[in-house]
């Protein structure tokens, strides 16, 4: 069932890009069904990153049927300048497509383009890039912090407090989540909106300096709107370090890692927006393929557009946490589930 949907889902956007924009006469295929082989590079924002080995997982399952596949990896190691140079090594290798987890909605633009007039089909992950390119996975973000507010709205008085622990300036196009929760704000007139927190790294540490300070300068925080599981995570601890653990102040993240659905499971965070980052990949993978094969990439298609495939979030709280970590390809034995 899982393959089936992704397909159909790559197959509808391949479809619909074909009736807008036409390919190119000598587009090159890559038959992969009978031998070609094709080189696919993955270059995440670091391969520390949680989600990492998950997305992968995802990647390598879609190609488990096609050996002259291969799929490398590289570690940009959170810098930027650093992803950059490997993009560029890339486009000298002349490989098949490169997957981009971006750190940066902007910065790799011209480079990324470069990548495409070579014939490489470029397709970003999440953190995305607005320079056209074949296409672009990711998870509900505007939405998942729209539906975040509106849950949060169903749950506390129309004047509550909130705080929004951010992206930087450099991603918010594309990291929507706490413009959402500010947009929700502003229609409905529900929350004041205290301050939108920009943080260069959505960890642990920085969730915690940043919440840290927000305690000192707003005594009334009822919200902790996070963009990321792991600052939120850092917000608990600097709430218990400032002795305010039991005043109420509710914690909403995003992604849905195992640090998250644990805490929510023990009380500490009130919700977040659940993925399954195995699916990122999967998907990822079978659109590289078929563009592969097709030679449908950004210029193929005329430099219009690019395919957006968006994979829905789950709102998760105390209700249904348990049945999420069930179902979960996130690794959960460290905290013996």
């Amino acid at each position: 069932m899982r393959r089936t949907i992704a397909l159909a889902l790559a197959s509808v956007v391949i479809l619909c890009a074909g009736s807008t924009a036409a390919f190119a006469a000598d587009a090159p295929l890559v038959d992969i069904n009978n031998g070609d082989k094709a080189t696919i590079v993955y270059i995440p924002m670091s391969t520390g990153q949680e989600d990492f080995k998950y997305i992968v997982a995802g990647m390598e399952e879609a190609i488990g049927l096609y050996p002259n596949v291969e799929l490398v990896t590289y570690d940009a190691g959170f810098n930027p300048t650093t992803q950059s140079d490997l993009l560029n090594e890339c486009i000298t290798q002349g490989v098949d497509a490169i997957f981009i987890n971006s750190m940066d909605a902007t910065a790799l633009n011209s480079t990324l383009q470069e990548a495409e007039e070579a014939g490489i089909v470029v397709i970003s992950i999440n953190n995305g890039c607005t320079a056209v390119h074949t296409a672009h996975i990711m998870n509900t973000d505007y939405q998942a912090g729209w539906d975040a507010a509106e849950y949060l709205d169903s749950q506390l008085p129309d004047d509550a407090n909130v705080v929004i622990l951010d992206v930087n300036a450099g991603l918010k196009p594309t990291c929507r989540m706490g413009t959402a929760v500010e947009d929700y704000a502003a229609e409905t007139g529900h929350f004041n909106i205290l301050e939108d927190y920009a943080m260069d790294l959505t960890d642990v540490e920085q969730g915690y300096n940043a919440t840290s300070e927000l305690l000192t300068k707003y005594p009334d925080i009822d919200v902790i709107y996070s963009v990321n599981d792991n600052s939120a995570i850092g917000a608990y601890q600097a709430i218990v370090a400032a002795g305010k653990e039991d005043d109420g102040i509710l914690i909403w993240g995003y992604t849905g890692m195992p640090n998250a659905l644990d805490a929510i499971a023990q009380g500490h965070m009130y919700g977040t927006s659940y993925t399954d980052p195995y699916y990122e990949g999967y998907a990822a993978m079978v659109m590289a393929l078929m563009s592969i094969q097709t030679g449908a990439n950004s210029v193929s298609m005329g430099n219009e557009f690019f395919a957006n495939i968006v994979l829905p979030t789950q709102i998760v709280t105390q209700e249904n946490v348990l049945d999420v970590i069930k179902g979960t390809h996130w690794d959960m034995s460290a905290y013996n589930y």
